[in-house]
Protein backbone atom coordinates (compact mmCIF):
# COMPACT_ATOMS: atom_id res chain seq x y z
CA UNK A 1 0.00 0.00 0.00
CA UNK A 2 1.79 3.78 -0.69
CA UNK A 3 1.93 5.14 2.06
CA UNK A 4 3.79 8.72 3.28
CA UNK A 5 4.29 10.70 5.64
CA UNK A 6 4.03 14.56 5.86
CA UNK A 7 4.61 17.05 8.38
CA UNK A 8 5.70 20.52 9.21
CA UNK A 9 7.64 21.32 12.33
CA UNK A 10 9.30 24.85 13.39
CA UNK A 11 11.05 23.50 15.79
CA UNK A 12 11.97 19.29 15.09
CA UNK A 13 9.56 17.85 17.37
CA UNK A 14 6.98 16.73 15.34
CA UNK A 15 9.50 15.53 12.77
CA UNK A 16 10.66 13.53 15.48
CA UNK A 17 7.42 11.62 15.02
CA UNK A 18 6.94 11.41 11.62
CA UNK A 19 10.76 10.68 11.26
CA UNK A 20 9.65 6.97 13.85
CA UNK A 21 6.46 6.44 11.42
CA UNK A 22 8.52 6.28 7.94
CA UNK A 23 10.89 4.51 10.06
CA UNK A 24 8.11 1.64 11.07
CA UNK A 25 6.03 1.50 8.32
CA UNK A 26 9.72 1.27 5.84
CA UNK A 27 8.57 4.11 3.95
CA UNK A 28 10.54 6.94 2.03
CA UNK A 29 12.07 9.26 4.53
CA UNK A 30 9.29 11.59 6.08
CA UNK A 31 9.64 15.11 4.33
CA UNK A 32 7.93 18.36 5.22
CA UNK A 33 5.37 20.45 3.57
CA UNK A 34 5.79 22.40 1.61
CA UNK A 35 7.35 21.88 -0.94
CA UNK A 36 6.78 17.98 -0.48
CA UNK A 37 3.77 16.61 -2.28
CA UNK A 38 2.40 13.44 -2.82
CA UNK A 39 2.79 11.59 -5.35
CA UNK A 40 -0.33 10.07 -7.29
CA UNK A 41 -2.70 7.28 -5.66
CA UNK A 42 -1.59 7.50 -2.11
CA UNK A 43 -3.48 5.29 -0.33
CA UNK A 44 -2.34 6.32 2.72
CA UNK A 45 -0.98 9.89 4.03
CA UNK A 46 -0.20 10.31 7.88
CA UNK A 47 -0.23 14.08 7.70
CA UNK A 48 1.39 15.32 11.48
CA UNK A 49 1.71 19.47 12.58
CA UNK A 50 3.26 21.11 15.35
CA UNK A 51 0.81 22.75 17.14
CA UNK A 52 0.85 26.47 17.83
CA UNK A 53 -1.35 28.60 20.32
CA UNK A 54 -4.00 25.49 20.05
CA UNK A 55 -3.37 26.19 16.32
CA UNK A 56 -2.12 23.96 13.19
CA UNK A 57 1.14 26.44 11.68
CA UNK A 58 -0.46 27.80 9.13
CA UNK A 59 1.82 26.18 6.35
CA UNK A 60 -0.02 23.17 6.87
CA UNK A 61 -3.27 24.62 6.60
CA UNK A 62 -2.78 26.20 3.30
CA UNK A 63 -1.22 23.18 2.41
CA UNK A 64 -4.31 21.21 2.83
CA UNK A 65 -6.03 23.98 0.75
CA UNK A 66 -3.62 23.19 -2.08
CA UNK A 67 -3.91 19.55 -1.67
CA UNK A 68 -4.93 17.41 -4.73
CA UNK A 69 -7.79 14.82 -3.53
CA UNK A 70 -7.35 12.78 -6.39
CA UNK A 71 -3.23 12.10 -4.72
CA UNK A 72 -4.42 10.90 -1.66
CA UNK A 73 -7.37 8.02 -0.65
CA UNK A 74 -7.43 8.08 3.62
CA UNK A 75 -5.43 10.28 5.85
CA UNK A 76 -4.51 9.79 9.11
CA UNK A 77 -3.48 13.27 11.52
CA UNK A 78 -0.77 13.55 14.19
CA UNK A 79 0.81 16.07 16.05
CA UNK A 80 3.17 17.70 18.86
CA UNK A 81 2.11 20.23 21.53
CA UNK A 82 3.31 22.34 24.42
CA UNK A 83 0.20 22.13 26.13
CA UNK A 84 -3.19 21.85 23.63
CA UNK A 85 -4.09 19.68 21.27
CA UNK A 86 -7.10 20.88 19.77
CA UNK A 87 -5.21 21.66 15.90
CA UNK A 88 -5.71 17.98 15.32
CA UNK A 89 -9.26 18.53 15.02
CA UNK A 90 -9.01 21.14 12.45
CA UNK A 91 -6.70 19.17 10.54
CA UNK A 92 -8.96 16.45 10.51
CA UNK A 93 -11.83 18.68 9.36
CA UNK A 94 -10.00 20.37 6.90
CA UNK A 95 -9.01 17.30 5.40
CA UNK A 96 -12.82 16.03 5.55
CA UNK A 97 -13.65 19.20 4.08
CA UNK A 98 -11.65 18.06 1.13
CA UNK A 99 -13.32 14.44 0.89
CA UNK A 100 -10.72 12.90 2.05
CA UNK A 101 -11.52 9.98 4.34
CA UNK A 102 -9.62 10.75 7.35
CA UNK A 103 -8.93 7.87 10.25
CA UNK A 104 -10.71 8.78 13.47
CA UNK A 105 -8.03 7.78 15.54
CA UNK A 106 -5.24 10.14 15.44
CA UNK A 107 -1.89 10.49 17.81
CA UNK A 108 -0.57 13.39 19.93
CA UNK A 109 2.32 14.33 22.42
CA UNK A 110 4.19 16.56 24.00
CA UNK A 111 7.21 18.53 22.44
CA UNK A 112 9.83 20.52 24.01
CA UNK A 113 8.22 24.26 24.28
CA UNK A 114 11.00 26.67 25.13
CA UNK A 115 13.81 25.90 27.12
CA UNK A 116 12.33 24.44 29.85
CA UNK A 117 8.48 23.27 28.79
CA UNK A 118 8.20 19.65 28.12
CA UNK A 119 12.44 19.66 27.90
CA UNK A 120 12.70 15.95 27.14
CA UNK A 121 9.66 15.54 24.96
CA UNK A 122 9.21 14.06 22.72
CA UNK A 123 11.32 11.16 24.56
CA UNK A 124 11.79 7.28 23.55
CA UNK A 125 8.20 6.50 24.75
CA UNK A 126 6.59 8.98 22.46
CA UNK A 127 8.57 7.77 19.86
CA UNK A 128 7.22 3.77 20.55
CA UNK A 129 3.78 5.38 20.98
CA UNK A 130 4.02 6.63 17.63
CA UNK A 131 5.30 3.77 15.72
CA UNK A 132 2.33 1.56 17.20
CA UNK A 133 0.06 3.85 16.35
CA UNK A 134 1.36 3.90 12.36
CA UNK A 135 1.56 0.12 13.08
CA UNK A 136 -1.90 0.13 13.54
CA UNK A 137 -4.01 2.06 11.41
CA UNK A 138 -1.09 0.67 8.44
CA UNK A 139 -2.44 -2.81 9.36
CA UNK A 140 -6.38 -1.69 9.63
CA UNK A 141 -6.61 -0.32 6.01
CA UNK A 142 -4.53 -3.04 4.87
CA UNK A 143 -6.68 -5.81 5.78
Amino acid sequence: MKTWVLYYSRGGNTKKIAEAMAEELEVPKAEQVPPAYPPENVQLLFLGTGIYAGKPDSKMVEFIRTLNTDRVKNAAVFGTNGGQDTAIETVKSLLREKGINVIDETFSCKGKYFLFINRNKPDSEDLKAAKVFARKVYDSLKA
